[in-house]
């Protein structure tokens, strides 16, 4: 049950949107794709080495706080979810 929650969670973050908020600094990123419904998504996923993360889609980002979980984790579980990540 947990894992369909937090894959859930990955998926809701992954196509959200908001305004572009990119400083241009040195962060890890990986450029995810994930297909829903037979629609692939691709997602940048950075990490923002302040316990945040930047998740750009469509042109769009948001900043979500990790609330605990690592940068690694997070994109493991995005996979787990189905996803592609590099």
């Amino acid at each position: 049950m947990k894992k369909l929650l937090f894959s859930a969670l990955v998926l809701a973050l992954a196509v959200s949107s908001c305004k572009k908020d990119d400083d241009g600094d040195d962060r890890t990123c990986n450029t995810c794709q994930l297909e829903i419904l037979g629609t692939a998504t691709i997602t940048e996923i950075c990490d923002n080495g302040d316990g945040t993360i930047s998740v750009t889609q469509d042109g769009q980002t948001q900043t979500t706080d990790l609330n605990g979980v690592t940068y690694a984790q997070y994109i493991a579980a995005f996979e787990q979810a189905g996803g592609s990540c590099n």
